[in-house]
C-alpha cells in the first residue's frame, strides 16, 4: 500500500506539472490574441484618438502586470516620452506591433480568433464611443470564423451593427446601444469604470434581487475565482442556505454565479466553457439566471 501511495503521489505531481505547462501555454496564447485584438480595435479608426490614450495605457499597464509583455511596456514608454504629437507616434508603433504579432497567431484557430475578437471589441469600446468606421470594422471582424459563433450575445451585437449601418452612419443612440452590448462580452469600458478590459468581467443583466429564498432548493453552478474564498468554501456556504451546487450547467441549472476574480484559465479572456454553455442554454430557454458574486455579498459574508 505504501509503495502504491508513493507511485500515485509521483504521478499526480507529474500530471500537475504537465497541466500547469499546458495552462501556461494556452493562457499565453489567449492573452496574446486578446492584446493584439485590442490594438486592432484602437486602430480601427486608422488613428489613435485622444479619448483612447488613457484606456490604451491602462490596458498596457495591466498586460505588463499580468504577463510582463515587452511591447505593452514599449507603448507605455512611448506615450510617456513627451513627443509633440503622441497620437501620431503611437499610431506608427501600434501598427508595427499589430503587424508583427498578427503573424504569430494561427489564423485558422477558432479559439484564437474568438479571443482576438473579444480584444477588438474591448479596443473599439475603450472610450465608450463607437464610430461608424469602428462599427464597420467590428462587423467585418465578426464575420470571420471563430468559436463564439452561436453565442446569443454575439448574435445580438451583429444584428444591431447590421441594422445601425443601413444608413451608413452611427448616431449617438446607436453608439450607446452597441457599447452596451459589448459590455455583455468584455465588461464596461475603461471610460465607464477606470478598469482595463483585461481585468474586467462581462456585465450580465440579471440584476433582480437575490436572497435566501432565491437560493433555497436551487441548482447552482459556480464559475471563476471568488473573493469570498475557495470554490469549496463558497459551495459549503450556499449549501448551508439550501442550494444544491452542481459541477457544470445543464437544463436543470437554475442559477450560475460568476466569481469577482474571474479565472486565469478561462477558455476565452472573459469567460470559460461553463458560461459559454450557459449562454447557449439561455438562447433556447428561460434558465439559467446569472448573477455575480457582489450580488451575494450579504449572503456570503
Amino acid at each position: 500500500m505504501f509503495q502504491w501511495f508513493k507511485r500515485m503521489k509521483k504521478k499526480i505531481s507529474y500530471e500537475s506539472k504537465v497541466l500547469f505547462s499546458i495552462h501556461e501555454r494556452m493562457n499565453t496564447a489567449k492573452n496574446e490574441c486578446f492584446f493584439v485584438g485590442f490594438i486592432d480595435g484602437v486602430l480601427a479608426n486608422a488613428r489613435v484618438d485622444t479619448t483612447e490614450l488613457e484606456p490604451l495605457l491602462a490596458e498596457c499597464v495591466a498586460i505588463c502586470r499580468q504577463v510582463g509583455d515587452e511591447d505593452a511596456a514599449e507603448i507605455v514608454m512611448e506615450a510617456s516620452a513627451g513627443h509633440e504629437n503622441t497620437p501620431a507616434e503611437l499610431l506608427q508603433l501600434l501598427t508595427l506591433i499589430a503587424e508583427v504579432r498578427s503573424a504569430r497567431i494561427d489564423a485558422d484557430c477558432p479559439r484564437s480568433a474568438a479571443n482576438r475578437l473579444l480584444g477588438f471589441c474591448a479596443g473599439v469600446n475603450c472610450d465608450a464611443i463607437i464610430t461608424t468606421r469602428e462599427a464597420r470594422a467590428l462587423l467585418d471582424r465578426m464575420e470571420m470564423e471563430h468559436d463564439l459563433q452561436g453565442d446569443p450575445r454575439i448574435e445580438a451585437l451583429r444584428h444591431v451593427l447590421v441594422d445601425s449601418l443601413q444608413n451608413e452612419e452611427i448616431d449617438p443612440g446607436e453608439s450607446q446601444e452597441i457599447s452596451h452590448l459589448i459590455t455583455a462580452l468584455v465588461g464596461d469600458s475603461y471610460a465607464d469604470t477606470g478598469i482595463p478590459s483585461s481585468e474586467a468581467i462581462p456585465v450580465i443583466q440579471d440584476l433582480d434581487e437575490i436572497d435566501e429564498s432565491t437560493l433555497e432548493g436551487s441548482n447552482i453552478v459556480l464559475t471563476g475565482g471568488f473573493a469570498f474564498g475557495s470554490r469549496a468554501k463558497v459551495s459549503l456556504r450556499l449549501e448551508d442556505l439550501g442550494a444544491c451546487v452542481q459541477a457544470s450547467p445543464s437544463r436543470k441549472t437554475d442559477i450560475v454565479i460568476i466569481g469577482t476574480d474571474g479565472s486565469p484559465h478561462y477558455t476565452h479572456k472573459h469567460h470559460g466553457g461553463k458560461l459559454a454553455k450557459v449562454f447557449k442554454l439561455r438562447a433556447s430557454g428561460p434558465a439559467p439566471r446569472i448573477y455575480v458574486e457582489a450580488q451575494l455579498h450579504s449572503l456570503l459574508s
